[in-house]
């Protein structure tokens, strides 16, 4: 078992539910959760970092918050979908195994800051998705 600190400043609904499902599957265990001084919440748990169940959730976890920091995914349930199939691919592999070396480094994450700074590649096929089905929709109107 590992020590790890969760860290949010706007997705603590989203981090509580994680925790929570987490907990009863047997991911994770919590031991502290609260708020910073300066408006940051955080959950500080125990966790197995090689436990299937919790890199999952993690993983999809950090994919929410990626699509709620998009404002195009924010308001489109369709590219929500879309961005789902990439759940298969090298790139969500990519992301998998760049979560656990990171959690091997490192005490704590905070959230929104993996998702800017460990998370370009996956953030940047996103803006790509939703290009091409802007440019593929502006194609049509014209035809």
């Amino acid at each position: 078992m590992k020590q790890l600190t969760l860290l949010t400043s706007r997705y603590k609904q989203l981090l509580d539910s994680f925790t929570s499902h987490a907990s009863t599957d047997g991911g994770l265990t919590i031991r502290k959760t609260g708020n910073l001084s300066n408006a940051i919440f955080f959950t500080n748990c125990f966790i197995s970092p090689s436990e299937p169940v919790f890199i999952e959730g993690l993983i999809n976890l950090l994919v929410n918050i990626a699509l709620q920091e998009n404002p195009v995914y924010q308001h489109s349930s369709k590219l929500r979908d879309m961005a789902g199939d990439l759940q298969g691919t090298q790139l969500y592999a990519n992301l998998r195994r760049g979560l656990i070396r990171f959690m091997k480094h490192s005490p704590s994450i905070h959230l929104e800051g993996y998702v800017a700074f460990r998370m370009k590649e996956y953030r940047e096929k996103l803006d790509m998705m939703s290009y091409s089905l802007i440019k593929k929709m502006k194609l049509i109107r014209q035809d």
